[in-house]
């Protein structure tokens, strides 16, 4: 779900990086020293952009301050930043992060871990699945905050309503009109952004792309997400940790556990 901030941060300074991507005029924007061997790739949940979740500015100076380890944030807009996550999908993310990691490798970062907050944490599930893509491997995997949008987009409506904005949307796509947006009156008032049917199932309905953490997913639907990770094309030596809200403040000590 969304975590913008209502509150501006002071300034702060980041380094501005253009890299080739699918996805025109791609810059990723690294917070900390800019001579850091290693990189931590923050993503962020729906509604998200660069520098929307504050906490980030705290993971970024903490790393930096560590004299165990040698990393620097760094956050880019993807096709599903801000508005975009209504009508974009994982495949998409998967893309451009792919995208970020070659160009991170390339100009000399030895490790890449990918951290992913709230609905980000869907993103690195999809990008750790080697049986559907050949992404750029990483050192490992955080999930912060992981949610079921599912589950959470669920008490916002009655019974009713959701049942009927799901078939709605799954007639939409059984005809092929997974790209139309879904009528205002089929969502609930806390989503004000144009959503396609694809993309509204995909979040709010049972086995939907991103339903990877609901609470009632069978056990082998369970291992399908999790045993994404084990695969080796795409995790290099690291592994994939799974962090509480309150821990990411102490995230500095988990990269020294998990990746040095």
């Amino acid at each position: 779900m969304s975590t913008l901030s209502a509150a501006a941060p002071a300034p702060f300074p980041v380094t501005v990086h253009p890299f080739k991507s699918p996805t025109p005029y791609s810059c990723a924007y690294e917070q900390g020293s800019s001579s850091s061997k290693n990189a931590l790739v923050f993503i962020g949940g729906l509604g998200d952009g660069p520098h929307t979740v504050p906490y980030v500015h705290r993971v970024a100076k903490e790393l930096e301050s560590s004299t165990k380890l040698s990393y620097s944030v760094f956050e880019t807009r993807l096709r599903s930043s801000f508005g975009g996550f209504g009508y974009r999908r994982l495949q998409d993310d998967a893309a451009d992060i792919s995208a970020l990691v070659k160009y991170l490798h390339g100009i000399g970062k030895q490790k890449v871990v990918l951290m992913g907050h709230s609905t980000g944490c869907q993103d690195c599930v999809e990008y750790a699945d080697a049986t559907k893509y050949s992404n750029e491997p990483v050192d490992g995997f955080i999930l912060q905050a992981t949610v079921s949008d599912r589950e959470a987009i669920r008490p916002l409506m009655s019974k009713e309503a959701y049942e009927e904005g799901i078939e709605y949307a799954s007639n939409l796509i059984k005809s092929g009109k997974e790209n139309e947006i879904m009528p205002r009156s089929k969502l609930p008032k806390e989503f004000d952004t144009p959503i396609s049917a694809y993309r509204w199932f995909s979040l709010a309905g049972r086995g939907g792309d991103d339903d990877f953490f609901s609470s009632d997913l069978s056990d082998a639907e369970v291992e399908a997400v999790w045993s994404r990770f084990k695969q080796p094309a795409n995790l290099k030596n690291g592994k994939a940790i799974v962090l509480q809200e309150s821990q990411a403040s102490s995230l500095a000590s988990f990269l020294e556990q998990h990746t040095t």
